[in-house]
């Protein structure tokens, strides 16, 4: 066996692996230091075992694969993990970072804000890559340490990348690692590897891609800033005060700006150009403003919809209500036709069994929308009701889908679920079987690779999101006991209708509804369970864009209501 030593932050690890894998090893730790100053917090091993790759971490094993790529997705993913895990010497972020000559920038965002692929474009544009994932700067000053791993492109990242930008086309495959899930890209790739020793912070850039968007860049006050960077502070919990005060005295005295944008195209000669005139020179905060100005796009003038002649949707009238029923299978839906759709659908083919003891209800939260007919239009099939609804755009809204049930029991799912064969069946079984049950009802997460699952959101912190999918293999077997669990994902979960809590009416926007609808009901004397039968598969991916807005200050504001409601801790 060969081993690896790694360093990053006040954490040592180090990898035990056989020689096999030293082209792999090298692969993702190329750029990652040593770390040998002292015995290491954690010790990996990975090893073959009945055809599969097989990694432990400190003698339990945390997982297996039969592919070597996949497993190289597996390690980096727990070696990043138990890096921050411990990490109190400074603030670690979920953030890319470039640099220019001597000076950082970071740009902090969760999975899925577009870190790598605008890391990468400034790549090409001459900046040198420092991470596109993880950074640590010491509570002593702005000088900070990046996590560099190769590029992680997430699915069709790279294509939709190699699109924009015709010279990342002919990468060589030695530069390249491709598994399921993630294609990782080696720094050079992408530009000249130019690895900057502890640079110094001097720009916040928090990016969101929006197909479509008008190039906007918007300086942030220290407060808009600190509140976004808490939301990627992901050893927020080893620190004193969660760190906040830390966080609020870097974005004091580092300028920020939040980037949104459509197209790479709308970058050229401008962005590029403003972060290398705002690290280049000493400018007041007015001048750092206005030259953040001058990149934006022009604003259209204000749209008349009187000047065009042009009239809202009518909204449609509700289907009325129908018999009593034994389930409700409920959804809100917002500009979704197509997810709704075949989720509402799946349920009459493969769930035929169950027809006569259910009665599916669409919650339209834009019936003003376009997708309005089309969704009322799907009453034809019978056990189907439409509701308009556009009071509220909250998790608030799953309360009307308890309001206006006729079940005794409650299916609450996002439209854009499928349920797999035979689980309603067992569910309604279930629920003649426990007539007065005050319990919060949920499944195993199938993954898209439909094999492996996530039973349960684990108790933790991670890029700003309270819970870290996990599973417990007591699901392995369908047929197994229900069991409890601390929270799980509300893309799917059932209860008596009598013994819903309801959300607070205060939530609003998106986000925040896991962990605290589980605390409600154990609170209220009930549990929360996983029903191994209970599978389900969620669609996350959603290439078109996100037809609403979604805000970390609305997540972060349901967050500190519901723990106050519930009496937890907000510190």
């Amino acid at each position: 066996m060969k081993s690896r030593y790694l360093g990053f932050a006040d954490r040592r690890l180090v990898l035990h692996y056989p020689a096999a894998l030293t082209a792999m090893v090298q692969f993702l730790f190329a750029h990652v230091p040593a770390g040998q100053d002292r015995e290491p917090d954690h010790v990996f091993l990975l090893k073959r075992h009945g055809g599969e790759w097989c990694l432990s971490k400190d003698n339990r094993k945390i997982g297996r694969e039969k592919d070597e790529n996949n497993m190289a997705n597996l390690l980096m993913g727990e070696v990043i993990y138990a890096m921050i895990d411990g990490v109190h010497s400074g603030l670690t972020l979920h953030a890319a970072a470039v640099a220019w000559k001597d000076k950082g920038i970071w740009l902090p965002g969760t999975s899925g804000a577009g870190k790598t692929s605008l890391s990468a474009w400034l790549c090409t544009r001459g900046f040198s890559y420092l991470t596109d994932e993880l950074v640590h700067c010491p509570f002593d000053g702005h000088r900070f340490e990046a996590f560099t791993r190769p590029f992680n492109f997430k699915k069709h990242g790279l294509s939709v990348l190699s699109a924009l930008l015709p010279e990342t086309n002919n990468i060589p495959d030695s530069d390249m690692l491709t598994g399921e899930t993630v294609t990782m890209v080696q720094p050079g790739a992408f530009g000249p590897y130019q690895p900057t020793a502890v640079p110094e912070l001097s720009l916040l850039l928090f990016p969101r891609f929006e197909q479509e968007a008008a190039l906007e860049l918007e300086p942030m006050s220290p407060a808009q800033a600190g509140l976004q960077l808490m939301g990627c502070h992901v050893n927020a919990r080893n620190l004193p005060g969660h760190g906040f005060t830390d966080v609020v005295k870097l974005c004091r005295q580092v300028p920020a700006c939040r980037l949104t944008y459509g197209s790479f195209q709308q970058l050229e000669n401008s962005l590029d150009a403003f972060c290398e005139l705002a690290l280049d020179s000493s400018l007041t905060p007015q001048q750092f403003n206005r030259l953040a100005g001058m990149v934006s796009a022009p604003r259209p003038a204000p749209f008349s919809s009187r000047a065009f002649g042009k009239r809202k949707q009518k909204v449609l009238p509700a289907t009325p209500r129908q018999a009593k029923k034994k389930l409700t299978i409920g959804m809100a839906v917002y500009d979704d036709y197509d997810g709704a759709y075949f989720s509402v659908q799946a349920i009459g083919l493969y769930h035929k069994e169950v027809r006569d003891d259910i009665e599916i209800l669409v919650i339209d939260n834009h019936p003003e929308g376009k997708d309005a007919p089309a969704l009322k239009k799907l009453e034809c099939l019978g056990n189907y009701r439409y509701v308009p609804y556009h009071k509220a755009t909250s998790p608030f809204v799953k309360d009307r889908i308890f309001a206006e049930a006729a079940g005794d029991f409650v299916l609450c799912m996002d439209c854009h679920v499928l349920i797999v064969p035979g689980a309603l069946a067992r569910l309604l079984a279930y629920c003649d079987k426990h007539p007065l049950c005050n319990d919060l009802l949920q499944g195993p997460l199938l993954n898209d690779d439909l094999r492996t699952m996530n039973t349960h959101f684990a108790d933790s912190w991670r890029g700003g999101m309270y819970g870290v999918w996990a599973y417990d293999n007591q699901a392995d077997d369908e047929d197994g006991e229900p069991f409890d669990i601390p929270m799980q994902g509300c893309g799917l979960f059932a209860c008596r209708k009598k013994a819903w809590p309801g959300f607070n009416p205060d939530f609003r926007g998106f986000g925040g509804e896991e962990g605290y609808i589980h605390e409600k009901f154990r609170q209220a004397g009930g549990r929360t369970l996983c029903l191994p039968f209970l599978r389900w598969l969620h669609r996350f991916e959603r290439p078109g864009g996100v037809p609403y807005t979604i805000d970390w200050q609305d997540r972060i504001w349901n967050y500190m209501i519901g723990f106050q409601e519930l009496g937890l801790d907000t510190g």
